[in-house]
């Protein structure tokens, strides 16, 4: 594809973007140029239809109305068929269908469109300045085949398809019936297109942009909103295990959701850490960790209803807020959780003996504050400790 700062990619529309924008990047940005067409078809429909019957006013006041009839029935036709062709295209954006069996009904439409627009023009074309209102019902019609163009320009092949049915019908027209005049009528006639064509494409360019654009910064609201989430996580937990950290616990009032009038809090230290991470390396110790959140997090999650939550404090060292009243059923929790951490190893694959925890147990009475809580527990995790760790140990006031 060339050099990685020349290089370009196609989108479905035919307009090249930097390659840096991924496949999701290039169908949303053509999505949302599909839909600007769409909107301002919607805006313009009701213009189309004033200048059908602007047409038809016009007609009356001419020698021979009668050969205009055919036309713009065929006009309004195709301007229902393709307003409805836009309508089922507009469904299938709305709900994230894929587009291409809607593009091309529409390219169909507009085709019989494009056809529509010059057998409309063809009467007009028979001795337009003995009836100079013929030249402005010509002039109207080649407005509204310009300004069709200009709105269709982003879908190229849609817009193809209705300059061909219109170019097509047109010169067939002109072969059959135009004689003398058919060289000029077909020249003035192209050249009319082409440049219609040129500026349309270009307006199409800049709507193409404009598309890309808006993707841009619906990514990079998302991506903002991702991070500042990101930063409102990592603000209250522990990016190593997920569980809450320190700061929550002291700083953004995590026991304030208590619903018991008494609760228990357990601190929870693993037995031997250092050795795991001296001997099996850092990332065993990690993983260690991470697999002890893991049991803490199910334990309270099976435990059933109540405000528990488990936060790292720090190094090996987790607290665990059960709001529970009863220090019986609580103390079987803690016991349960000690004999889990103390088959850890067969998780993380150490040996036996290798992982065990020493846990201290203390109420915490709805209100207070958690510093004098973790206290009461931090002295009965030492008592645990120093007995001769893998055990809980319980602290009344």
């Amino acid at each position: 594809m060339g050099q990685e700062g020349e290089s370009r990619v196609k989108t479905a529309n035919g307009f090249s973007v930097a390659p840096e924008r991924d496949a999701d990047w290039l169908r949303a940005s053509w999505r949302e140029t599909v839909r600007s067409v769409l909107i301002t078809e919607q805006r313009a429909f009701s213009a189309n239809v004033l200048s059908v019957l602007a047409i038809a006013a016009a007609v009356l006041f001419l020698a021979n109305p009668e050969a205009y009839v055919l036309p713009l029935i065929m006009r309004v036709l195709a301007l229902v068929g393709a307003h409805m062709s836009y309508n089922h295209l507009r469904r299938q954006i709305d709900t994230g269908r894929s587009l291409e069996p809607a593009l091309r009904i529409l390219s169909i439409m507009l085709f019989f469109g494009g056809m529509s627009w010059a057998y409309l023009l063809l009467p007009s074309l028979a001795q337009p300045l003995n009836e100079p209102l013929r030249l402005l019902i010509a002039a109207g019609t080649i407005t509204g085949v310009g300004l069709i163009v200009t709105m269709t320009a982003p879908l190229r092949e849609q817009t193809f398809a209705f300059m061909i049915g219109f170019l097509l019908t047109l010169f067939v027209a002109l072969y059959l019936y135009a004689g003398d005049a058919l060289l000029p009528y077909a020249i003035g006639t192209t050249a009319l297109v082409i440049g219609v064509s040129m500026f349309a494409f270009a307006t199409a360019q800049q709507r193409s942009v404009s598309a890309d654009m808006l993707v841009e910064n619906r990514r990079l609201n998302e991506d903002l909103a991702d991070a500042l989430a990101q930063a409102e996580f990592l603000a209250k937990h522990d990016p190593l295990t997920g569980l809450y950290n320190r700061r929550a616990l002291f700083e953004y009032g995590l026991v304030d959701g208590q619903t018991q009038d008494i609760a228990h809090l357990l601190l929870v230290d693993l037995d031997h850490f250092k050795n795991i991470n001296d001997t099996y390396g850092h990332d065993m110790g990690d993983k260690a960790l991470i697999e002890a959140s893991k049991l803490m997090r199910d334990a309270l999650r099976a435990y059933g209803e109540g405000y528990h939550f488990a936060a790292r404090l720090g190094g090996e060292e987790f607290c665990v807020f059960l709001d529970e009243p009863d220090a019986e059923r609580a103390l079987v929790f803690a016991e349960d959780l000690r004999e889990g951490l103390a088959m850890l190893h067969e998780v993380i694959g150490l040996p036996s003996g290798a992982t065990s925890a020493s846990i201290g147990m203390g109420p915490h009475d709805r209100g207070s504050t958690i510093d004098e809580s973790l206290r009461r527990a931090d002295a009965a995790m030492y008592d645990a400790k120093t007995e001769g760790r893998n055990r809980v140990r319980q602290v009344d006031r």
